[in-house]
């Protein structure tokens, strides 16, 4: 039977914020047994709508675990749900002396809170999130920037005589010096839909890049090298280093031998 009035409430939770329960009033339930609280739950909800069956045994709940002695004692949310698990049957003990008193309207009440709280998280939630996007837009923006400004030009796969290198050409177009630079790049094939290689480098440049200058710079390369004549190389920047070794831009990513904290200059 407990089982039972344990289902029924747990059947109940709450969907939304709004408010609009004609059921509030001062009655009180009846917590003198299991099988009298099941009951008074069935008179009270027989008539609401499904909306307002949810809110009011979500509000119930919460107010049952409050009041017992035992998962009062335990920190609100799984914990106290794990508690009243770990009772089962006794949970219930001693009811009719801990929950004497709660009427009809103080569910109402505490259904208000609830949904007040979930509406309050809603809204702190669609705030970070709109943060977020428009942190990802402002960096996605700084790097078609970098993209535009910082030309990878004649990039290549060659095999050296000790190793395969990754050669190019890099211009600065920035209105100051670089040190170097993180890009992403894509290996192709002539006739192949699938890439034969996907990878990405962070390097220093010896001496910098000074701005409008071009430098020709050969790196090891690791992959595949494709058919001679046939494979070529595509370009995506993700950041660059000032002077001193800074990047210029907050990507997440911990660049490991480089200076602590981000550049004041911006790609413009």
């Amino acid at each position: 039977m407990k089982f039972v009035a344990l289902t029924l409430i747990a059947s109940l939770t709450l969907v939304g914020p709004a408010i609009a329960w004609p059921w509030g009033n001062d009655n009180e339930l009846d917590f003198s047994s299991v099988e009298t609280m099941q009951k008074s739950l069935e008179e009270v909800t027989e008539s609401m709508s499904p909306d307002d069956k949810k809110a009011f045994g979500q509000a119930l709940i919460a107010i049952l675990l409050e009041n017992n002695p035992v998962t009062s004692a335990v920190e609100p949310g799984l914990p106290q749900l794990m508690a009243m698990g770990q009772l089962g049957d006794k949970f219930y003990n001693g009811m009719g002396v801990w929950m004497s008193g709660v009427t009809v309207d103080d569910v109402k009440v505490k259904a208000a809170e609830i949904a007040t709280r979930k509406a309050d998280q809603a809204g702190v939630a669609a705030k970070a999130e709109a943060e977020e996007q428009k942190d990802a837009e402002a960096l996605f923006a700084q790097q078609k920037c970098l993209d535009e400004r910082i030309v990878i030009s004649n990039i290549r796969v060659e095999e050296g005589d000790f190793s395969n290198n990754l050669a190019f050409d890099i211009t600065n177009n920035l209105p100051f010096a670089i040190s170097g630079v993180q890009f992403e790049y894509v290996v192709k094939q002539e006739g192949r839909s699938v890439p034969i290689n996907k990878d990405g480098s962070s390097f220093s440049v010896s001496g910098g890049v000074e701005p409008k200058e071009t430098k020709s710079l050969t790196y090891y390369y690791h992959g595949p090298m494709g058919d001679a004549g046939k494979t070529f190389v595509e370009t995506k920047m993700i950041n660059a280093f000032d002077a001193v070794e800074l990047p210029l831009l907050d990507t997440k990513t911990r660049y490991i031998g480089r200076p602590e904290g981000f550049s004041d200059q911006k790609c413009e």
